[in-house]
């Protein structure tokens, strides 16, 4: 009997071919920026979204909380979706390391412009500060429905009207590559700053 383990898309292991790469991957002093292959990883990862640098992170919690952090202040709002990954499961990073609320809008893990315009606080000292606008796309506890673009332009387009940042969940953005045949680049372009996971989908090739 065959078993297929569906509890999560990180529990992938890597492939014979993929764990000779790694064996024999030429390194360097990262800290000097002279290890080749992260140098290459970035600055692939950064031509493929369409973005000025990339940066290698080892989770994609800690991208998300690296990408809100230069944007904010203590005590600053992130508007994020219902079920965001960024609120549930990065063991309240926001408020732990950069003191920041998350505020929910919309429903079922989506949200559109409209949204984003009733969700910022009045320009009032007794309010804090909307700051970032957050995206998940896909969306994991939505069941890995991907956004529309449209939808996801209408948000950027509310977000830029108030002056607000604009940060893409994107662990499994590549999911949403091959489910619409968009490319990367075209997600991403509206935002400020985009994470995505390597560990989604493992053994999928890179370079294709």
């Amino acid at each position: 009997m065959a078993i297929i383990d569906l509890r999560s898309d990180t529990v992938t292991k890597p492939t014979p071919a993929m764990r000779e790469a790694m064996a024999t991957a030429e390194v360097g002093d990262d800290v000097y920026g002279e290890d080749p292959t992260v140098n290459r990883l970035q600055e692939s990862a950064a031509r493929r979204l369409g973005k000025q640098a990339g940066l290698f992170v080892p989770s994609g919690s800690m991208g998300n909380q690296a990408s809100i952090h230069p944007f904010t202040r203590p005590g600053e709002v992130v508007l994020a979706s219902e079920g965001a990954h960024l609120l549930l499961y990065e063991s309240g990073a926001a408020s732990a390391l950069s003191g920041l609320q998350v505020q929910t809008i919309g429903r079922g893990g989506f949200f559109d412009g409209a949204d984003v315009r009733a969700a910022v606080h009045p320009s009032d000292s007794h309010y804090a500060p909307t700051r970032v606008v957050a995206v998940e796309n896909t969306h994991n506890r939505a069941g890995g429905r991907v956004a529309a673009l449209a939808q996801i332009k209408d948000v950027a387009e509310a977000a830029r009207e108030h002056g607000l940042h604009l940060h893409l969940d994107g662990a499994r953005l590549f999911n949403a590559v091959v489910a619409t045949g968009t490319p990367a680049a075209a997600w991403a372009e509206p935002f400020d700053t985009v994470t995505f996971c390597l560990s989604k989908g493992l053994g999928r090739r890179w370079d294709r």
